[in-house]
């Protein structure tokens, strides 16, 4: 692109020409960026590799300042989809003008203002800033480059959730106690958020119809259903607005429903057990004065232990549905 085609662009807010180009010129391409933030009328839609994500914590650190600055001014909408690890999460962190999705192994990155124009930033090996930027404001492509970014959207998880799997992954072989309600059903929301193959659900019929009213946690199935997640649920007792719950649920995912059964072989049962990913384990059962208590593991010996017991009581409950059935 040259710097007469560069001006053209400018005076016209990025409508005219109508251009498909490369840049090799980092000040035009720098420039362009932050000239765009300035005329933008609803928003921002970026996608960050590792390679941007180095670069704009080494070079960019005060245009990330200007575009808070804009934010806070003009009211538009920043989406950035990136890949979190504990390297980087730090700086993540420290962007508060962006909603923030996580996505693990992006290869690629690009950004797109206001369904307008879009950039891809291309890196060349051990560059550390961009040595080309590819850059249109073709409608054509743009939209598809749209589609491309509102699907990886769909995908990705917010920043909170990415936060609590880093959390769970950097404690290994830990366990902890929790006594508030509040903290209780906090760490209940964040197992089913950050379940990623299957969820599990060992209770008293009391507990858990007890802490579905108040978290409402059921109202992430549809995004673990998304992501494949397998959910069992087990109870010692049959509630009929939790089946009917789940019945309408299976409706309308078919392919995946959730799991259920109950059985009346648990005996005296006042607890809840959850197992996410058979790696981490909520147990969560009646203190005095029928305060819940919970312990959170993440110790191999006591996964496997509760996982051995589900799997017993949970396989007797579905031979008996086979007997029956015939």
């Amino acid at each position: 692109m040259d710097d007469s085609a560069f001006r053209q662009l400018k005076e016209s807010q990025y409508y005219h020409p109508i251009l498909t180009e490369v840049m090799f010129d980092h000040d035009m391409m720098l420039e362009m960026v932050v000239h765009s933030m300035t005329i933008v009328k609803k928003g921002y839609d970026t996608v960050w590799d590792s390679n941007m994500i180095n670069f704009n914590s080494r070079y960019f650190t005060d245009g990330i300042a200007f575009v808070e600055k804009l934010v806070r001014e003009k009211g538009i909408k920043l989406r950035l989809i990136v890949e979190v690890t504990k390297e980087n999460i730090d700086f993540i962190n420290s962007i508060r003008s962006h909603e923030i999705r996580c996505l693990s192994d992006i290869n690629g990155n690009f950004g797109i203002f206001d369904n307008r124009a879009y950039m891809v930033y291309i890196f060349h090996t051990k560059s550390d800033r961009p040595d080309q930027t590819l850059w249109s404001n073709s409608k054509a492509l743009v939209d598809k480059q749209q589609s491309i970014f509102n699907k990886l959207w769909e995908m990705a998880i917010p920043l909170a959730i990415r936060r609590k799997e880093i959390e769970y992954e950097d404690k290994t072989n830990t366990q902890r106690t929790i006594t508030e309600y509040d903290n209780i059903l906090s760490e209940i929301e964040s197992l089913v958020l950050t379940c990623k193959k299957e969820l599990i659900f060992f209770s008293s019929n009391r507990i858990l119809c007890s802490t579905l009213n108040m978290s409402k946690f059921m109202n992430y199935f549809p995004l673990l259903i998304k992501k494949h997640v397998m959910i069992k649920i087990l109870t010692d007792n049959v509630d009929e607005y939790l089946i009917k719950e789940i019945t309408e649920f299976n409706k309308s995912n078919p392919a995946n429903a959730i799991q259920f059964g109950y059985t009346d072989k648990l005996g005296d049962l006042d607890e809840m057990t959850i197992i996410s990913d058979n790696k981490y384990l909520l147990h969560i059962q009646s203190g005095h004065d029928n305060k819940l208590i919970a312990t959170f593991s993440n110790e191999g010996h006591n996964v496997l232990v509760q996982q051995i017991m589900f799997e017993k009581h949970w396989n007797e409950v579905m031979s008996l549905e086979v007997i029956k059935n015939n």
